[in-house]
């Protein structure tokens, strides 16, 4: 994600992890909250924030269903976005198999930073976003 140089300018740090505790060691936050939800994703972003130093925190969670990999296969994705002055949170249900729901969570993370620093709501729907 950050592999130009001067990137490193821009993101201070990235983490990739597939265990909640992981995630929360990583950032300092010692309560692990006990389900993947916005208000554990608005921890972890806040705790990056104050962790890195940065001016803001993106926090991208991911609670996968259980069983094989299928096309009803699916995730509930929560983010949040962190500053100083306020966060941001958005929770979503993405179908379409492991893939589908890797990707379009990385699409909603990076969607709703951008809508963020435009200053636009960060809950507009995407293309890979299950209508509930």
């Amino acid at each position: 994600m950050a592999h130009l140089p001067g990137a490193e300018k821009v993101i201070r740090r990235g983490i990739v992890a597939r265990d909640l505790t992981e995630i929360c060691n990583a950032v300092g936050l010692v309560a692990v909250p006990p389900a993947i939800d916005k208000e554990a994703a608005e921890a972890v972003a806040r705790a990056a924030l104050r962790d890195t130093g940065a001016t803001h925190a993106l926090a991208v969670l991911i609670d996968l269903d259980e069983g094989a990999d299928r096309i009803e296969f699916a995730g509930t994705v929560c983010l949040a976005i962190a500053t100083a002055e306020k966060t941001e949170t958005r929770r979503s249900r993405i179908v379409g198999g492991r893939d589908w729901v890797r990707l379009g969570a990385v699409e909603m993370g990076l969607d709703c930073l951008r809508r963020f620093l435009q200053g636009l709501p960060v809950n507009e729907r995407i293309d890979f976003e299950k209508v509930e």
